[in-house]
């Protein structure tokens, strides 16, 4: 399995490709900046990406999701974020990305919300059920 990370900052980034090697993903790529992922993900043609909300570019990762779905509706995108607004959870469930995570969710979690949308379930995190 191929899964793409979309995250600006180096270091969750990295923590992230880990955990999703750790998950048995063979190849992991990481893109920093929006502009690069709709080529990225063409080229790559991923099973899954966590993708940031917040990015450098053009757009947004909200956006990006909705555009890389109508491109690839196959693709699972989890959004993971440090935004709780019930607002921007319902906008990523709209453009149709499988699950939303915070970044104050544990590895665990993060975990489990890979195995979910793998399984072809929607998956929200235990802090935004919980809001």
């Amino acid at each position: 399995m191929i899964a793409v990370v979309v995250e600006d900052f180096k270091l969750i980034a990295d923590v992230w490709a880990g955990l999703l090697k750790d998950a048995g993903f063979h190849s992991v790529e990481v893109f920093k900046h929006s502009n690069e992922v709709i080529e990225g993900v063409t080229r790559i043609q991923p099973n899954l990406i966590f993708m940031d909300i917040n990015l450098p570019g053009d757009k947004n990762g909200i956006e990006l999701t909705e555009e890389l779905l109508q491109l690839f509706p196959s693709i699972k995108i989890i959004i993971l974020t440090i935004h709780t607004e019930p607002s921007y959870v319902q906008r990523a469930f709209q453009v149709g990305a499988s699950g939303f995570i915070t970044k104050n969710s544990s590895i665990s979690e993060i975990r489990k919300g890979i195995q979910e949308v793998l399984a072809g379930n929607i998956y929200t995190c235990m802090e935004i059920q919980n809001r």
